[in-house]
C-alpha cells in the first residue's frame, strides 16, 4: 500500500543576487496515515521550506522548487496546476503556521476566518459554516464558541489564537497536517495543551501530522519517527525510539546533549554546546556539512560528502563512521 505522503528527492533553491541558496538539497521522507513525523534540526536548516515545497507555497521567484517528487495519495503534488493545487491546500492538507497573530487576518473575526475555508472547501452557505466555525471552535477547546466566534484576533490570548489556528486547519477534515513550530512563543503550560490537542484531534481523524520543530522534548512525546535536518539535508531519518536511545549522527546527538535534564534527573553537568554555527548556504563546504562542528571528524569528512545510507532496522544516517 502507498504511503500517505512519499517525498522523493526533494531540491528547493532560492536565486538571490548573492548566489544560490540550496535551501532543500536531496530531502526524501515519508509519512504513513495516523503516522507523526518530526522534522527537527537548528534554525534555517531548512524543515520550513521543506514544509512550504509540500504546499507549493514558496516564492517564485526567488524561490523554486527545482526537482523531485512530492507524492500525495499517489499523486505528485508537483505536477498539478495551481487550480487543482488549490483544492488540495487547506483541505486535504492543512498547515499550521509559526506565528499565529501574523497567519490570522487581523480585520475579519474568527468566525470569518474559519467559515471561508469550509464554504471554499465544503461548499457550505455562511449560515452552515459559521455553526461549523462554532463546532470547531469547541472541538479544540476554546470557551464559549458562539461568542468566541464572534472575535477578532487581537483579542485572544496566544494560546487561544493558536487554538484557532488548528480549528481552521482542521475544518475540512485534512488527511495530513503539517504543524511548524505549533508551540513557539507559547508558555510550557499552554505547548503541553497544544500539543494533547494535536494528538487527540490526530488520533480522533487518522490523519497524518508532520511536526516541525528545534525542540527534541516535543518530538519524544509525539513523533513515530524522526528525521534530523542539517543544512538542507537529511542526515539521520529512524524511528522515534531508536534515534532517542541510540543517535547514531553526531549532529543528532548534540541535540540530544542540549536537552535541559532538569533537578529530577540528579544531574548538575552543564548543558552541552554543539559550538560554530550552520555553514553558509551560499559557500557550503565540499564534503561534510557539518565537518566543522564534529567533534569526531575524519580526514575524509573534509572534501567527500557522505550519503544517506541504511545502517541497520530501517535506519538511515549521513555519516563516514557510520559505514
Amino acid at each position: 500500500m502507498a504511503s500517505l505522503l512519499e517525498i522523493k528527492e526533494l531540491y528547493t533553491y532560492f536565486y538571490t543576487l548573492d548566489g544560490v541558496v540550496k535551501a532543500v538539497d536531496g530531502v526524501s521522507i515519508s509519512l504513513e496515515g495516523g503516522e507523526t513525523l518530526g522534522l527537527v534540526g537548528e534554525s534555517g536548516c531548512g524543515k520550513s521550506v521543506t514544509a512550504l515545497s509540500i504546499m507549493r507555497l514558496v516564492d517564485e521567484p526567488p524561490g523554486r522548487i527545482a526537482s523531485g517528487k512530492v507524492m500525495f495519495q499517489g499523486t505528485n503534488l508537483l505536477e498539478l496546476s495551481e487550480k487543482r493545487m488549490q483544492s488540495i491546500r487547506g483541505n486535504r492538507i492543512s498547515m499550521i503556521f509559526q506565528e499565529p497573530m501574523s497567519s490570522l487576518n487581523p480585520v475579519y473575526s474568527i468566525g470569518d476566518q474559519i467559515a471561508e475555508t469550509l464554504m471554499l472547501h465544503q461548499k457550505m452557505n455562511r449560515r452552515q459554516a459559521w455553526e461549523r466555525a462554532a463546532e470547531m471552535l469547541h472541538m479544540v477547546g476554546i470557551p464559549s464558541p458562539q461568542e468566541r466566534v464572534h472575535d477578532y484576533p487581537h483579542q485572544l490570548s496566544g494560546g487561544m489564537r493558536q487554538r484557532v489556528m488548528i480549528a481552521i486547519a482542521m475544518a475540512c477534515n485534512p488527511m495530513l497536517m503539517i504543524a511548524d513550530e505549533p508551540t513557539t512563543a507559547l508558555d510550557v503550560t499552554i505547548q503541553a495543551q497544544i500539543l494533547r490537542l494535536l494528538k487527540r484531534l490526530q488520533q480522533e481523524k487518522g490523519m497524518g501530522l508532520i511536526l516541525i520543530t528545534h525542540a527534541m522534548g516535543v518530538v519524544a512525546g509525539m513523533a513515530h519517527r524522526v528525521a534530523v535536518m542539517y543544512a538542507g539535508q537529511v542526515v539521520e531519518y529512524a524511528d522515534a525510539r531508536s534515534l532517542f536511545f541510540d543517535p547514531l549522527h553526531p549532529y543528532t546527538r548534540g541535540l540530544l546533549g542540549s536537552i535541559p535534564r532538569g533537578a529530577r534527573s540528579g544531574k548538575k553537568d552543564r548543558l552541552q554546546a554543539i559550538k560554530g554555527v550552520i555553514p553558509n548556504m551560499l559557500e557550503l563546504p565540499s564534503g561534510c556539512r557539518f565537518y566543522d562542528r564534529c567533534p569526531e571528524a575524519l580526514s575524509l569528512c573534509a572534501d567527500q560528502p557522505p550519503e544517506l545510507l541504511p545502517h541497520d532496522r530501517g535506519r538511515l544516517v549521513r555519516c563516514w563512521r557510520k559505514r
